[in-house]
């Protein structure tokens, strides 16, 4: 009589039910991709897009939010897209375009950023001709019709001074103002006459990505899953890295609309983020890393974790990230810190920033990168010793946010002293915890 075939996850379960499998933990860095490889590191959950260029720009992210917890990238060969920030989208005599106009001021401070770490600015917006509209495919032409009949659209005279919907150089194709004001010469303007700026090797965006050989796109506009999405689509498929900075992006298609742009980028088409400009501290290239512990919860970027779990003084584990292959004869001593922007609300952080620990003589600890097993014993051990003993400079203060002001941001940070001296450190003491003694709102860390 034959046996009965098993299916794949029976024969699975048997053989996990019957053999005893060690645990395998990767923590070097895994490269992957063709020629234009980028890197993952699994013991923090960042991508490195910088190809091993020697100045990297350091983004954070929640991981809660987003499917990993930050990346790097080359400022160098990077430019930020604005798309369609025109008056025809954004400006209120044509429409309430709320989500458009709110991501105005977070794109304004992006750009500011860009121009002071050397990043390509380009405008990317509609910009028709005549020749356009002769060429142009019925089904594009289709979405631009609305209820008030087929001779309105694209190419249609507007009212008074507006021009022709989208023609190049009207004033309704225009930058909105906030932007028109810090638009600069040395910025490039590019026309586009899809819903996408990159859907042809010939597109002039296309050509010029091409030319400079730029590898990170970071994109902001509107709306979000019409031009920008479709913008993102096509170059996610020519091969660039792709950015989204979600608070810079909005569309009046609705809520479920930006959330599936959203997903779907964050997801296969490359990464998100929430607003690039830090509260806390200027951004910077991180070498060493973190980990701070609790007996019964352990800090993750972005994690929630109730108060009640916070009560001790955490442990702290400082470990070395950039050349793990090498270890040093000596480091400098460290100092880590732990604030609250959001004191004693998000809304109000008329306390902001709150000192809640600060201690010094923090030394990095040696670890070892193995993909092999490790037994479970040598584990335990290995938890128990791996820790810092600093000395407070100002003694841990509990989280704990006033009733009814929502979550607050703990943010810890390590310094290293300017001169790397591997001496014990003295430090003076704040005043007061309140804007870490600075006697002004909005003094803390970076004071």
């Amino acid at each position: 009589m034959p046996m009965a075939s098993k299916t794949f996850s029976e024969l699975q379960e048997e053989e996990y039910t019957s053999t005893t499998v060690g645990t395998i933990t990767c923590t070097a860095p895994i490269p992957f991709g063709g020629e234009e490889q980028w890197l993952y590191f699994p013991d923090d959950g960042k991508f490195d897009l910088s190809r091993g260029s020697q100045r990297r720009m350091v983004v954070e992210c929640d991981k809660e939010r987003h499917n990993h917890s930050g990346f790097m990238f080359d400022p160098d060969s990077a430019i930020l897209i604005v798309v369609d920030m025109q008056n025809y989208f954004v400006h209120p005599q044509y429409r309430d375009h709320a989500a458009g106009l709110k991501a105005v001021e977070p794109t304004l401070r992006v750009i500011e950023r860009c121009r002071k770490e050397g990043i390509q600015i380009a405008w990317l917006n509609w910009g028709l001709t005549e020749n356009d509209l002769k060429t142009m495919a019925p089904a594009i032409q289709r979405g631009f019709h609305k209820t008030l009949g087929w001779h309105v659209g694209l190419g249609a005279q507007l009212p008074g001074n507006q021009g022709r919907c989208l023609f190049k150089r009207t004033w309704n194709a225009e930058l909105y103002d906030p932007f028109k004001k810090v638009a600069q010469p040395g910025d490039l303007f590019f026309d586009k006459t899809r819903m996408s700026g990159l859907w042809s090797t010939s597109e002039p965006l296309h050509e010029y990505l091409r030319a400079v050989d730029k590898k990170t796109l970071i994109f902001t506009g509107v709306n979000t899953d019409q031009c920008v999405f479709g913008t993102v689509s096509d170059a996610y498929s020519y091969g660039w890295d792709c950015v989204l900075l979600d608070d810079c992006t909005g569309t009046m298609t609705g809520l479920g609309a930006q959330a599936v742009a959203e997903y779907n980028i964050a997801q296969n088409m490359g990464l998100r983020e929430a607003e690039i400009i830090p509260t806390v501290i200027d951004d910077f290239l991180p070498s060493l890393t973190l980990s701070i512990s609790w007996k019964k919860d352990e800090a993750e970027l972005g994690n929630t974790i109730k108060p009640k779990h916070l009560q001790s003084a955490p442990a702290i584990a400082l470990h070395e990230d950039t050349n793990p292959g090498s270890a040093r004869d000596s480091h400098p001593t460290y100092v880590v810190t732990l604030t609250d922007p959001d004191a004693p609300s998000r809304d109000n952080p008329k306390w902001s920033e709150m000192c809640h620990w600060i201690a010094t003589n923090v030394s990095v600890i040696p670890r070892t990168f193995s993909i092999l097993p490790l037994p479970e014993h040598d584990l335990v051990e290995y938890n128990l010793k791996d820790h810092s003993s600093p000395d407070d400079v100002i003694e841990y203060k509990p989280p704990g946010p006033p009733p009814e002001t929502g979550k607050h941001r703990y943010v810890f940070l390590v310094f290293a002293p300017k001169n790397g001296t591997t001496e014990a450190l003295h430090l003076s003491v704040p005043k007061n915890r309140q804007h870490w003694g600075t006697g002004e709102e909005g003094g803390g860390v970076r004071n």
